[in-house]
């Protein structure tokens, strides 16, 4: 994690821990099911953790398939991957892009850290987002600039920054300021802003994905969903989002649940006071982690809800994929019928 999130991350933490030390509340659930035990350990304890990988103490990545068998060189942290390349960066040395197969390394004459990117398919370029809130697009192979913008100011930012992605022809941006970016494939010529976040601290997409026909993009405060003709939006402030099947499941701050179809338009919810959730995993219920040390499952309709202890607090470093997560050296995993 560089320097400026860092701080911000841990100013924004004191900030919270002082203003509500005279009336914290935990959650504190009186019905609990039974006691979850881990399954296993990894070969080294998490040390980050971004959008799309968690990147562990002797270099290998665990991404949303799972632990990867190769070995990032020594501090550098991962940022996303494609087919046999991994685009990573560090807090002290150059922006790479990585060779899994061959551990060839290529250096980026990139001035600042990236803090997210994607590989344009197809091609020898990269989508990044810089430190500082510039985007653009890089070559690697020919070591130049293709095209380079700067946004507004951003402060601080959550630590889950989202990637870019592509959008047919189109590649989506998103930027550290609640903006969202729409450039052409080939030149890197802006066309087009949405704007998702409203301008206050951590305002970054921390969600991004075509849902139908529509895109969905959050921050930590807002979520809209864009279709060819409208947009939606619901202002909530957000902890994590999830998406399961027809629905979304928006996790907020204050330890409510929503399920909402493509629109945003909530079908239903659970309260669950005083939660504060940190991740979620799936199969066939939902299964939402809670930082005090609880796995609440719930049924997809969110009609009820089984509480269950895990071995320990979220105090550290936690990632999950689709049916795993992951806490310092521990994993656990669904296991399905």
């Amino acid at each position: 994690m560089n320097f400026q999130i860092k701080i911000a991350f841990l100013a924004f933490s004191l900030l919270f821990f002082m203003s509500g030390c005279s009336e914290k509340h935990y959650f504190e659930p009186e019905d609990i099911k039974g006691r979850i035990q881990y399954d296993g350990e990894l070969p080294a304890e998490i040390v980050e953790v971004g959008y799309s990988g968690a990147t562990l103490k002797n270099g290998q990545v665990i991404t949303q398939k799972g632990l990867r068998n190769y070995h990032l060189p020594k501090d550098y942290r991962f940022i996303n991957s494609y087919n046999d390349l991994v685009v990573a960066a560090s807090d002290c040395k150059p922006n790479i892009v990585f060779n899994k197969k061959t551990n060839e390394v290529i250096k980026l004459n990139l001035k600042r850290r990236i803090v997210a990117a994607m590989f344009i398919p197809d091609t020898t370029k990269l989508a990044f987002v810089l430190e500082g809130n510039s985007y653009g697009i890089y070559d690697f192979k020919e070591q130049k600039i293709v095209s380079k913008y700067q946004s507004d100011k951003a402060i601080s930012a959550d630590i889950r920054i989202a990637n870019p992605m592509m959008l047919a022809d189109l590649i989506l941006v998103p930027t550290l300021d609640g903006k969202l970016v729409i450039m052409g494939k080939k030149e890197g010529k802006r066309v087009r802003e949405i704007i998702v976040g409203k301008g206050e601290d951590f305002n970054n997409i921390i969600f991004l994905k075509v849902i139908g026909n529509r895109l969905v993009a959050a921050t930590p405060h807002r979520i809209i969903s864009v279709s060819p003709k409208i947009m939606d939006a619901q202002n909530i402030e957000i902890s994590d989002v999830l998406f399961v099947e027809d629905g979304i499941y928006i996790l907020s701050k204050d330890g409510t649940i929503y399920l909402c179809d493509e629109s945003l338009k909530i079908l239903a919810e659970k309260k669950l006071p005083f939660a504060h959730f940190v991740g979620a995993i799936y199969g066939e219920f939902i299964y939402v982690v809670e930082k005090e040390g609880y796995i609440i499952a719930l049924d997809l309709n969110l009609a009820s809800a089984n509480i269950f202890e895990i071995p320990d607090e979220i105090e550290n470093w936690f990632y999950s994929t689709k049916d795993t997560f992951y806490y310092e050296k521990y994993f656990f995993k669904l296991h399905q019928q």
